[in-house]
């Protein structure tokens, strides 16, 4: 006999997993977790790193919400700063580098 699984299961289970921990992390954060959908651009201060089975992921809090995304070790050097990204397919295409704005 053979056990067929759906073509999604793995996202299926990463999503619950990030699900989970950003609601436990909600409650020791006092902020509202929100999750990232793809083609989402996400924005904030990059925060810390989590350790998931399904892989390491950065926090990015704004204002009044937080949410966690899949790490790359290109953000690193950008602990404590403003970050930009878009959530495409698993993954976080960066855009690291001088921002314009008020900000200086």
């Amino acid at each position: 006999s053979r056990v067929f699984y759906r073509r999604n299961l793995l996202a299926i289970l990463r999503e619950r997993e990030v699900a989970g921990v950003g609601s436990d992390m909600a409650l020791s954060k006092g902020l509202p977790f929100r999750a990232a959908t793809d083609g989402e651009s996400v924005s904030g201060k990059f925060t810390g790193t989590v350790h998931l089975s399904s892989g390491k992921f950065a926090v990015v809090e704004k204002s009044h919400e937080f949410t966690l995304v899949p790490w790359r070790p290109i953000i690193d050097r950008q602990l404590g700063r403003e970050v930009m990204g878009i959530v495409q397919g698993g993954s976080v295409s960066w855009q690291l580098g001088r921002q314009r704005g008020l900000e200086r």
